[in-house]
């Protein structure tokens, strides 16, 4: 008996496969990540968040901490109220 295979193609949206990574069961997902993991590459991953961390602070250096501090509060009130409905002082 011969055993013949056929190739089909199925598209799928990056939303589609988050929604199905959220319905599996918690051993999945670990072993899912634990894969994935293994296909990082973490040198060049640190070597981007290096620059661009240089960057923000190199964009923003003219700036003094309690600046920086008060537009982060009021950029997270901001968004908290729009979220929520209500400011939150």
């Amino acid at each position: 008996m011969e055993l013949k295979m056929e190739t089909i193609q199925v598209n799928v949206t990056f939303d589609q496969i988050k929604q199905a990574l959220h319905k599996l069961p918690a051993q999945e997902k670990v072993e899912l990540w634990r894969l994935l993991d293994t296909e990082i590459d973490r040198v060049a991953l640190e070597k981007k968040f290096v620059a661009t961390v240089s960057a923000i602070r190199k964009k923003y250096s003219s700036y003094s901490e309690e600046e920086v501090m008060s537009g982060a509060v009021k950029a997270t009130r901001e968004s908290r109220k729009a979220s929520h409905g209500k400011s939150r002082s």
